[in-house]
C-alpha cells in the first residue's frame, strides 16, 4: 500500500516513533522515558515523548513470541534497569542440563553443559520466561511513566527530510495505518519525528524503508517449537536445560518454563513433512512425542506450538541517514538454536537507549549515536556466524566446509562449541573496539592477556562490561553487589579504587582537590541531584552539569573512611572484601585505579590511580561524549 502524501493526512509530533511493542521496542520506550523523568532527567524538563505502534493487538502479538531465556549478562543489563527483580519472580532459574543419547543414556560435557560451568556474574543460570510474560512486565512499567502502547497501528512508510537537520523535529516522517477502527475504517496519519526506531521483527518494514541492505538467506530446514503443561514424562530431568540427541530430529530442546510448561524443539527434515497434508497443532504433537523418544510424554494441554524455516540475516548499518535506527530481529535475524534472540536484542536496546536519551536531553553530543552501530553490528555478524554452524549442528548435520573429522559426532561437536562459546552465549565477554566510547587500553598488554577477552572472565579493560563482585557496606560490613550501587539511569559512574601505600593516598588527596576544581566534575554535597522545575539544582548549581556519580573503594574494611583517608571519599564508599574487587578489576591494592563506566555498565575508560593530570584525563574522555 503506497503512502498517501503527508502533507494531506493528520499528524502527531513526537520526539521518537517506535515501531514495534515487543521485547526490544518496549524496553527502549522504557529507557527513553526513565532516563528524562524524574531525578535522571538533566537539562530537559518535560520527558521524551515516545509514540510506540504495535500491529497487532496484544492476544495475537502473544502467538508469535518465542523466546524465553535471559543468559547472565542480559539480566545484569535489566537488574540495572531495574527490571530484573520482576522476572525473577516469575521465571524458572535454570541452573542444570541434561543430555541423552539416542538409547537414553545419559552422556556429560554435551548439549547446554556449559550451563553448570557459569561464574562472574550473581545470575548463575538461564532465567526462563516466556516473551509475553516479559512484554506484560515491561508494559507496566511504561505504563507507569505514561506512555500506552498503540495497538493495531501499521507501519506504511517513511520519509527523512535531509532539509531538517538530523534530530530535529520533522526530519523523519513515518506513514501509520490505524486499524483499530475495524473493518473498512482504516486511516491513515503521519507521525513527525526526531529519530525513528525499527523494532518490527524479522519481516521489518522499517528496515527496507529506511533503505538499509541486509545480508544472509534461508536455509530448507525447518524447525517446531512447541509450549505446553505435560501430564505425564518418563524425562529422568524435566527440570532441567535438556537435549536428546535423536537420529531423526537432531538434537532435540528441552527448556522448563515458567507457569509449568515445558517448551519442546526439533528439527522436521523433509521425509517428515511429507507425511502430512496439513502441518497443524495436532502434527505437532505427535511429531513431538516422537521426537524425545525413547521417553515418553503426555500432554495436559498445548499453549503455542509453530514451525519455521532457519535462516540468518544482518543489516548492513543498525542505522540510516542519522535518523533511523534498527534493533533486535529487525537488524538481526538468526536460529533460536544457542537462545540469542531475545538477549541480542537486550543489548541492542542497552546500547542505544542511554545515548539516544542523553542525545535528546541536551547532554550528549550526537556523534555519539554512531557508536551504536560500530558497537553492536559487529557483534551481529559475530553472531550470525556463530548461529549458522549452531544451527545446522542442531539439525544433526556437520557445518558446511567442516575441517574436522568427518565422521564425528555433530552431537559432540556442537556441545564442544557451546562450551567453548561460554562466554559469548552468556553474554559476559561481549565487548566492543576503541571509539569515542571506549578509551583504548591495550598498551602493555600482551597476547595471552588479550587472548583471555573471549574467555569467562574477561579482563576489566575498556570495552568490556564492568564486572560485578562484592564489596562491604560502611559500618555494617554487610555484602553488597557493586553493579546493584550503579543503577543504569544515564548517569556515568567514576569508579575510584584507593591503594593502600601513602603514595596512592597522596594521590589520592590530589585527585579529589582537582575535581574540586573542574566545573563539571566538581564534588556535590547530593548523591542525586533533585531539580526544582526549573532546570536548576536545588543547591543553586546548574542542572547544566555532566550525568556523573562517584563511588570509592577502599582496600580494607575500617571503622570509617576518614581513618583511611585523612579527608572525605568521592561520592559513597564501600569497602573491598578480603581483595576480591581488586583482583577482579586487575587493579594493585597497593597503587589503585580509576575506572569511569558507561551507563549501561561497560568500561569506557581506564587510568592509573598516579597518572599525572588524571582528572584532565577523565575530563578530556568524558568531554569527548558530553556536551561541556
Amino acid at each position: 500500500m503506497a503512502p498517501t502524501p503527508s502533507q494531506h493526512l493528520p499528524s502527531i509530533d513526537v520526539d521518537v516513533l517506535i515501531v514495534g511493542a515487543g521485547p526490544v521496542g518496549l524496553n527502549l520506550a522504557y529507557q527513553l522515558r526513565r532516563y528524562s523523568s524524574g531525578p535522571s532527567q538533566s537539562s530537559r524538563v518535560t520527558p521524551i515523548s515516545i509514540h510506540i505502534i504495535e500491529k497487532h493487538p496484544k492476544p495475537v502479538q502473544e502467538h508469535f513470541g518465542r523466546a524465553v531465556t535471559f543468559w547472565p549478562r542480559s539480566m545484569e543489563i535489566l537488574a540495572q534497569m531495574g527490571l530484573a527483580d520482576q522476572i525473577t519472580q516469575q521465571c524458572v532459574a535454570v541452573r542444570s542440563s541434561a543430555a541423552y543419547d539416542a538409547t537414553g543414556n545419559e552422556v556429560f560435557g554435551r548439549g547446554w553443559s556449559f550451563l553448570e560451568g557459569i561464574e562472574d556474574t550473581r545470575f548463575k543460570f538461564a532465567s526462563v520466561l516466556r516473551q509475553k510474560f516479559v512484554e506484560d512486565i515491561v508494559r507496566a512499567k511504561l505504563n507507569e511513566l505514561g506512555v500506552q502502547v498503540s495497538e493495531m497501528r501499521k507501519f506504511v512508510g517513511l520519509e527523512v527530510d535531509e532539509s531538517v537537520p538530523p534530530g530535529e523535529m520533522g526530519r523523519v516522517k513515518a506513514t501509520i495505518l490505524d486499524m483499530s477502527g475495524g473493518e473498512g475504517h482504516d486511516k491513515e496519519y503521519t507521525v513527525r519525528c526526531r529519530y525513528l526506531i525499527g523494532c518490527d521483527g524479522s519481516r521489518t518494514v522499517v528496515r527496507g524503508a529506511a533503505g538499509i541492505e541486509s545480508d544472509g538467506d534461508r536455509t530448507e530446514d525447518k524447525w517446531v517449537r512447541i509450549d505446553g503443561v505435560l501430564k505425564s514424562t518418563s524425562m529422568p530431568k524435566p527440570r532441567s536445560y535438556g537435549a536428546i540427541e535423536s537420529p531423526i530430529y537432531g538434537n532435540v530442546l528441552w527448556i522448563p518454563l515458567d507457569h509449568g510448561a515445558t517448551r519442546i524443539g526439533f528439527a522436521l527434515n523433509e521425509d517428515r513433512r511429507k507425511l502430512y497434508k496439513e502441518l497443524n497443532e495436532a502434527v505437532f504433537v505427535q511429531e513431538a512425542k516422537l521426537s524425545v523418544k525413547p521417553f515418553e510424554i503426555e500432554y495436559e494441554r498445548v499453549d503455542w506450538a509453530s514451525v519455521y524455516s532457519v535462516g540468518q540475516r544482518v543489516a548492513r548499518t543498525f542505522w540510516a541517514k542519522e535518523s533511523v535506527f534498527v534493533a533486535g530481529d529487525a537488524a538481526h535475524s538468526h536460529s533460536s538454536g544457542a537462545g540469542q534472540g531475545m538477549n541480542a536484542g537486550m543489548h541492542d536496546a542497552a546500547n542505544l537507549g542511554w545515548k539516544l536519551a542523553l542525545v535528546l536531553t541536551g547532554v550528549l553530543k550526537r556523534d555519539v549515536l554512531a557508536t551504536y552501530d560500530l558497537e553492536r553490528q559487529p557483534n551481529a555478524k559475530r553472531l550470525i556466524k556463530y548461529d549458522e554452524d549452531i544451527s545446522v549442528l542442531v539439525t544433526g548435520r556437520l557445518p558446511k566446509g567442516w575441517t574436522g573429522d568427518p565422521n564425528e559426532d555433530p552431537n559432540v561437536v556442537l556441545g564442544r562449541i557451546l562450551q567453548e562459546a561460554k562466554g559469548f552465549n552468556t553474554g559476559l565477554t561481549i565487548g566492543f573496539d576503541p571509539n569515542i566510547a571506549v578509551l583504548g587500553d591495550d598498551g602493555g598488554q600482551d597476547e595471552a592477556v588479550l587472548a583471555k577477552r573471549t574467555l569467562v572472565p574477561a579482563p576489566a579493560i575498556p570495552g568490556y562490561r564492568a564486572p560485578d563482585v562484592q564489596v562491604l557496606t560502611p559500618a555494617l560490613w554487610e555484602p553488597v553487589w557493586l553493579q546493584s550501587l550503579m543503577p543504569n539511569l544515564a548517569r556515568f559512574y567514576v569508579l575510584v579504587f584507593v591503594g593502600k601505600s601513602p603514595e596512592a593516598k597522596a594521590e589520592f588527596m590530589e585527585l579529589r582537590a582537582d575535581l574540586q576544581k573542574n566545573p563539571h566534575l566538581k564534588l556535590d554535597k547530593t548523591t542525586q541531584p533533585e531539580s526544582n522545575g526549573t532546570g536548576t539544582h536545588l543547591n543553586g548549581s546548574s542542572y547544566r552539569s555532566w550525568p556523573v556519580d562517584f563511588l570509592t573503594i577502599l582496600p580494607d574494611k575500617v571503622g570509617n573512611a576518614w581513618f583511611e583517608l585523612g579527608t572525605d571519599p568521592v561520592g559513597r564508599v564501600y569497602y573491598d572484601n578480603d581483595g576480591v574487587a581488586n583482583r577482579r578489576y586487575g587493579v594493585s591494592d597497593t597503587s589503585g585505579a580509576v575506572f569511569v563506566l558507561r551507563p549501561d555498565g561497560w568500561i569506557g575508560a581506564k587510568f592509573p590511580l598516579g597518572s599525572k593530570g588524571l582528572v584532565d584525563a577523565i575530563d578530556a574522555y568524558l568531554g569527548g561524549l558530553l556536551l561541556r
